[in-house]
């Protein structure tokens, strides 16, 4: 039977050297956005010329544009009658089945 996993019982010294490197990129990716964030929404200004420059406070302070609700009027819709047929009988569903069923490959 083909093995097409990764046995951690077998691995190389390679590999478990790549998984920790990707381990510790990985959580120094999510530190440094952590980090940013936080200075992000802490960060301060000793006065307002200095506000009005600094680009995080911009689009912090932007206002985004409203969109109107629009509600869809309501229109009256004529439906059509359906006309309903003879019901169908068990032996016309089985012979319709066995039609649509591909038999077994002969060997």
């Amino acid at each position: 039977m083909p093995n097409f996993g990764v046995d951690s019982i077998y691995c190389s010294a390679g590999v478990a050297f790549m998984r920790s490197v990707v381990k510790l990129i990985a959580g120094l990716c999510l530190l440094l956005t952590v980090v940013s964030a936080y200075i992000f929404a802490t960060h301060h200004h000793s006065n307002s010329l200095s506000e009005s420059q600094c680009t995080v406070c911009v689009v912090a302070h932007s206002a985004s544009p409203v969109v109107a609700p629009t509600t869809p009027s309501a229109v009256p819709v004529v439906l059509r009658f359906i006309v309903v047929g003879e019901p169908i009988t068990s032996e016309q569903r089985v012979i319709a089945f066995a039609l649509s069923v591909r038999p077994p490959p002969v060997v």
